[in-house]
């Protein structure tokens, strides 16, 4: 069962980069999307979200930076 939402997931960010690339001519500047999995729990109990994607695009509508380490609070990757 806890399959089921990662696989939904991918799908639906298949279909999101699609529409990232349909769209992207009309980029001033860049974009971040975030996505992930929205957690419904017990209503006594708090929902959470677990992010999956944040990617940083460029002007052009390219992938500029993956910022999902930030994010979880890892250092940046050193790219030298």
């Amino acid at each position: 069962m806890a399959e089921l939402p990662y696989a939904l997931f991918e799908s639906q960010d298949m279909l999101m980069q699609d529409i990232i690339q349909a769209g992207k001519g009309g980029l001033k500047a860049g974009t971040a999307v975030l996505s992930g999995i929205q957690i419904n729990t017990s209503p006594d109990t708090m929902d959470y979200f677990h992010p999956l994607r944040f990617d940083y695009l460029d002007g052009n509508g390219d992938f500029a930076e993956d910022l999902l380490p930030l994010l979880a609070g890892y250092p940046p990757a050193d790219d030298e």
